[in-house]
């Protein structure tokens, strides 16, 4: 009888996986051109006359499927090569439409057109291209139905648009080698959505298909394009060899040392692309440039439990990243320090997806996390990290996949694998689940400095989570499970040794079209973790209101209380966080985020109060200039005085002389006070840091830049001022030459 209810228990899985989710979309058929059209924001050409015409006329948000308030629509022509795409988007008011030139990916706050390509009409990835109405681009990977976006992809297209007294027009052509694609001489079917960013009081969305509120897979409901016959990404080779100078100067002693000049610094690198087959790239780099020039937005280091997360900005690392994305963190490639060299294979063949890369680290970082907090250090040691990654599609839009990593050095190793699923069960019903083991080997000295396990280190993590999201309701049931031996030295996991069971609720209500009150949502936290001796870590409740309103308005109100046992102290905590944002100009943008309430001193383990808030601003003057401004203000009082308050003020100014080039600086300044009477060890009772840079940027592509910088670093103590420490020059030009 046992066995009889497995085999009707896993065929009605089956049963579930294969049905065809929710699909609201028609059907469009494409024709080819001989013609090749010439991208100048003009839709003149007699080619377009033959183009398929999809009206872009239904706004999907705030509206639910209601008649958009601007006409659009959207021209769709192939060749052999390109895939070309025209908008006409209409305006009764052209002086109001938001436009300005910007950086690559930096267009969110215009007036856009978009179209969506699921090419292999998996109803789970797809890749974007957005165009404001000057021409900048914006591109992104989107997963997971459409839920996961990746905006760390580029892509190397071509687009342009002008406005007019109707409105605005766009071209885009997009290679066919830039995509991937089904494998077939037949004629493709793909899943694509044409749409249109629309910001006034209101933000509204707009598209060519009705949006089901209660199916949480957007892709799920995108109508079908077919007709694309008889194309391919031809060689899709590409070379992109790059040239580095940079001098730095810095100071010996501080302070009152001399600066000391050094040699310039000369670097040249290569990195490739061949795609090998449609749907199979192979990327390689050889002395890579991975040189930043985008600077990381300030983090205090300062009374924080858990080491800080970086976000991934170098090239080779960031192709393809979607593929090595999990619910667990296992690969996150900012912890390779000075790679020499790096090969990736990445891409879809079917239903399976594949992706693999190798690399040489000159350095070995090493994050050692454990329950209640995290160190790391860094080994003058060479490793080389190797990740594969597979996944196959089920049914219409899950996936089941499993992920390999190693990294490897002089008595040292750190080695993972496990299993990990998408499972729609509805179009409402959603599954994820991951499961790994981890095996790990720290040098003896190591080992003992950390306090790590001498022997061989080995542990597991598990994921487990229950989403059902419908128009007015939602809930979610959340598994987190992290033995103290699990390590992912090629990932960022800072915490393990615990347990956590989260249940979250929520309610939405929308308004009418036109109401004020545009959505209305009410949210319900409970949770609690436990390390693996059964001892209580957290245990929190919380209720959060967020509120959409006119002026591109937003409003979060989130409180709560937890209970928090730190160095086997209980501690009784209460919060409350403020986050509200508008634009109530096209030009302006203002946000601020208040958080206050109960926190530990963690380095002396005392109970204190926190209070911190940021109010950031950018201001669009002209299409051409740019500013941006934070500021942050924070404290921790305790029973006995203030322990420390910090201030970090960042600010950006930007003039963008085209879509190709602009002229940047960027400040970054902190000041923290501390009460040395309060603290067991020495510490400053000022210190404060200045960090400047000046950047020129002409990019013709993503990879076809010239970059020319300075930047430098000050510091200051109690009775020191300001005092520069460091100064570096810096020249990069790169080309993408493709084949």
């Amino acid at each position: 009888m046992a066995v009889k209810r497995t085999i009707l228990s896993s065929l009605f899985l089956f049963f579930i996986l294969m049905l065809p989710l929710w699909s609201q979309g028609g059907v469009y058929c494409v024709k080819k051109t001989a013609a090749h059209i010439k991208i100048d924001g003009y839709i003149s050409e007699k080619a377009w006359d033959d183009a398929l015409a999809v009206p872009v006329n239904i706004e999907i948000l705030p509206g639910e499927n209601v008649e958009a308030p601007v006409r659009t629509e959207c021209l769709i022509l192939y060749n052999d090569f390109n895939l070309y795409v025209g908008f006409k988007a209409y305006d009764p008011r052209p002086h109001q439409v938001r436009a300005h030139f910007s950086e690559h990916d930096n267009i969110a706050a215009d007036d856009y057109v978009a179209i969506i390509l699921d090419t292999f009409n998996d109803q789970n990835r797809a890749f974007v291209f957005f165009c404001n109405p000057l021409g900048v681009q914006m591109d992104e990977l989107v997963s997971d139905g459409g839920a996961v976006q990746d905006i760390s992809w580029d892509a190397i297209w071509y687009s342009a648009g002008h406005i007019d007294d109707k409105g605005y027009e766009v071209e885009m052509a997009i290679p066919f080698r830039e995509l991937q694609f089904q494998r077939s001489k037949k004629a493709q079917t793909w899943g694509f959505a044409p749409s249109r960013n629309y910001p006034r009081s209101q933000l509204h969305q707009i598209t060519c298909f009705n949006n089901n509120r209660d199916n949480s897979c957007m892709l799920c409901q995108f109508p079908k394009l077919e007709g694309i016959a008889g194309v391919s990404p031809g060689r899709d080779i590409e070379l992109d060899p790059t040239f580095t100078a940079h001098q730095t100067d810095a100071r010996k002693k501080f302070p009152g040392g001399p600066m000391v000049k050094t040699d310039p610094e000369l670097d040249v690198g290569i990195s490739g692309q061949w795609g090998f087959s449609p749907n199979l790239a192979l990327s390689a780099t050889v002395n890579p440039d991975f040189s930043q020039v985008e600077a990381d937005a300030v983090q205090l280091d300062i009374n924080t439990q858990f080491a800080l997360e970086y976000p991934e900005k170098r090239p080779f690392f960031l192709e393809g990243i979607d593929f090595f994305s999990t619910q667990i963190n296992a690969v996150h490639t900012r912890t390779l320090l000075d790679p020499s060299w790096g090969v990736k294979v990445s891409g879809k063949e079917g239903k399976n997806t594949l992706a693999l890369f190798v690399n040489r680290d000159e350095i070995t970082y090493l994050l050692f996390p454990g329950a209640e907090g995290s160190g790391d250090t860094t080994l003058d040691q060479e490793s080389t990290a190797a990740v594969l990654r597979y996944r196959r599609d089920i049914g219409k839009s899950s996936t089941l996949g499993f992920l390999l990593t190693d990294r490897e050095g002089q008595d040292y190793h750190n080695r993972l694998a496990g299993l990990d699923g998408l499972l729609r069960l509805t179009k409402s019903d959603t599954i994820r689940f991951q499961v790994l083991g981890s095996s790990t080997r720290y040098p003896a000295d190591i080992a003992e400095q950390y306090q790590q396990d001498p022997d061989n280190l080995t542990g597991y993590a598990a994921y487990f989570s229950y989403l059902r999201e419908t128009r007015t309701y939602g809930w979610k049931m959340i598994f987190k499970d992290f033995s103290p031996g699990f390590r992912s030295d090629l990932g960022f996991i800072p915490q393990v040794n615990y347990r956590t069971g989260i249940i979250e609720g929520n309610y939405v209500y929308w308004g009418d079209h036109g109401e004020f009150l545009t959505r209305l949502e009410v949210r319900g936290n409970a949770q609690q973790t436990q390390d693996h001796h059964g001892s209580l870590l957290e245990r929190e409740a919380s209720m959060a209101v967020e509120i959409d309103m006119p002026l591109q308005s937003l409003f979060i109100i989130t409180t709560g209380t937890r209970k928090k046992i730190f160095n086997s102290l209980p501690f009784n905590q209460d919060f409350l966080d403020i986050f509200f944002k508008i634009q109530p100009w096209g030009g302006v943008y203002l946000n601020c985020s208040v958080n206050m309430g109960d926190e530990i001193d963690y380095k002396h383990v005392r109970p204190g109060k926190l209070f911190f808030i940021e109010p950031k601003t950018t201001l669009r003057l002209g299409k051409h200039l740019r500013m941006s401004l934070s500021y942050s203000y924070s404290h921790l009082n305790l029973e006995q005085g203030r322990l420390y308050s910090a201030r970090v003020l960042q600010n950006w100014l930007v003039y963008h002389f085209s879509k190709r080039a602009f002229l940047r600086g960027i400040i970054q300044y902190t000041d923290i006070s501390r009460n040395p009477v309060l603290y067991t060890d020495g510490v400053n009772l000022v210190s404060r840091k200045l960090f400047t840079q000046f950047l020129f940027s002409y990019k013709i592509n993503p990879r076809t830049v010239l970059f020319l910088g300075y930047s430098d670093t000050h510091l200051g103590l109690q009775d020191i001022d300001l005092q520069q420490t460091n100064r570096t020059f810096f020249f990069k030009i790169g080309y993408a030459l493709s084949l």
